[in-house]
């Protein structure tokens, strides 16, 4: 099977690349080829910001992954171009060609961030709410990429993956479970508003690409969850931290009321296979601990 994944350097997209090089013919659309990339992948360098692209893509392909975000995805406004071209522009662009090279499957990484803040569970029929704020324009791109994606169903299977908290080793410094590990080596408060903090049900990123992998035996278009199987709050995580790290956390309390945010992932267990890794396993995983 010919596969195509933009994003194929990032956090989730380098170790999807791994699980299915060895067995299909992945071709990567990068930004640039990381150093010591790894033995037969066909890279494509192209900027998917540049309102032009330079780059030629393959006549034809069986699947598309497209996981590429703006690496400036919180500059709104500065970055807004750039921001939209990756999420909203390139996915049009991709499901154009993919329409035509005789795709079987679209794969499109979007954000539970949609759903805004809610106390309940919240399944993929959900209310989406974008809200102002720093991420708001970029919720917005997502929202127009799902749009866009979800107009070609009927020409191959379009699966939309809607992660909450992504995390593991590797991941970006700025990305909520590395600033909290980082918050506790440190000894720097970590705020819990109404007693225990926000509660969410994070996904390690071995689990979410067991279910991005499964995508490719799905035969009908849809929206999944992707989250993990354990919903926790703050308090519990910084508490498990603490003892990955062997610093206890420095605990305050906070105004306001806790944005919770928990995903309904029936769907996706029953669909794309249940999630495994709880959270005190791939804490352990992300703090180095787990080998």
């Amino acid at each position: 099977m010919r596969i195509l994944i933009t994003g194929a350097t990032g956090f989730l997209g380098a170790r999807l690349l791994r699980r299915l090089s060895p067995t299909h013919e992945v071709v990567a659309l990068v930004r640039s080829v990381p150093p010591g990339a790894p033995p037969g992948i066909s890279w494509l360098v192209q900027d998917l910001g540049a309102e032009a692209w330079t780059v030629t893509l393959p006549p034809s392909v069986d699947a598309v992954f497209h996981l590429a975000q703006s690496p400036r995805f919180r500059e709104f406004p500065e970055r807004a171009g750039e921001i939209h071209a990756v999420s909203a522009g390139t996915t049009m662009r991709l499901l154009d060609w993919a329409a035509h090279a005789g795709a079987r499957s679209f794969v499109l990484a979007s954000t539970g961030g949609l759903y805004g803040k809610k106390a309940l569970p919240v399944g993929e029929d959900a209310p989406i709410t974008i809200e102002h704020g720093p991420l708001g324009f970029y919720f917005a791109a997502k929202r127009a990429s799902e749009m866009l994606a979800a107009a070609y169903s009927q020409r191959f299977a379009v699966s939309i993956l809607r992660c909450f908290f992504l995390y593991g080793s590797g991941q970006s410094p700025a990305m909520l479970m590395p600033r909290l590990v980082m918050a506790v080596r440190q000894g720097l408060p970590i705020y819990l508003q109404e007693g225990d903090g926000v509660r969410i049900n994070p996904i390690h990123v071995d689990d979410a690409v067991d279910a991005f992998a499964r995508c490719l035996e799905v035969e009908e278009s849809g929206i999944f969850n992707i989250a993990g199987p354990e919903v926790v709050d703050l308090r519990t995580v910084a508490a498990t931290i603490g003892s990955a790290v062997g610093r206890p956390p420095v605990l305050a309390d906070a105004a306001g009321s806790p944005n919770h945010l928990i995903a309904d992932i029936s769907r996706m267990s029953r669909i794309l296979g249940v999630p495994k890794i709880r959270v005190a396993a791939g804490i352990a995983e992300l703090c180095g601990g787990w080998r």
